[in-house]
């Protein structure tokens, strides 16, 4: 009985202690032949161009050559993992709608979609006697004579959340700011307004 557990626990350790070097043999054996195959290439390569041959040349191309192709395939991986992610949430009712259109505004105010403002402006936002900054993003026809626009108000710090606004074109105020500086006024709460807003202002 005592044998028998005995040999049970070598048998259990050693292949525990396989498996475990298992991984680094392959990757070693593996490197060893990338290494053989790389260095009679590698040699009538670096002759012809003068280029001084050393032990261990093949090592480092190999090195560099796994780097490279690291990069490549993290690069590609982060950007399926994070597309995957993106293709279950927009799969789930409900949800999806808020998700995908929050997503698109996100990229829209942080640059990473094409976006064409019709311009930046100012509006008499939430009251007459008040102006907050505005974009155009869509013109929506006429409206009793009046030609009507879609205005975005971002609102600080965080411009992707704000108010959608219709009102007649006559009652916005145009600017010459871009929708860069515009975001930079938002994002800064302001800080920033005097230094990009104050021709605008004196125009006005």
């Amino acid at each position: 009985m005592l044998l028998k557990k005995f040999l049970l626990h070598i048998r259990t350790t050693l292949i525990a202690g396989l498996l475990a070097i298992l991984p680094i043999g392959v990757t070693l054996f593996v490197l060893k032949f990338f290494f053989e195959l790389l260095d009679p290439i590698l040699g009538p390569i670096f002759d012809m161009g003068n280029v001084p041959i050393f032990p261990g040349l093949g090592v480092i191309v190999l090195l560099i050559l796994l780097y490279v192709v690291g990069i490549i395939t993290t690069k590609i991986l982060s950007a399926r993992i994070v597309n995957v992610g993106h293709k279950l949430i927009e799969k789930i009712p409900v949800i999806s709608s808020i998700y995908s259109t929050t997503r698109s505004g996100v990229e829209i105010l942080s640059g990473t979609q094409g976006f064409e403002s019709r311009g930046v402006v100012l509006v008499d936002f939430p009251r007459p006697a008040m102006k907050a900054i505005g974009l155009i993003t869509a013109e929506l026809g006429v409206l009793n004579g009046e030609p009507m626009v879609a205005v975005y108000i971002p609102t600080t710090p965080v411009p992707s959340s704000g108010f959608l606004i219709v009102v007649a074109l006559s009652d916005v105020t145009p600017t010459d700011i871009s929708v860069d500086d515009a975001m930079k006024i938002i994002v800064s709460g302001g800080i920033l307004a005097n230094e990009i807003f104050s021709s605008t202002l004196k125009d006005m």
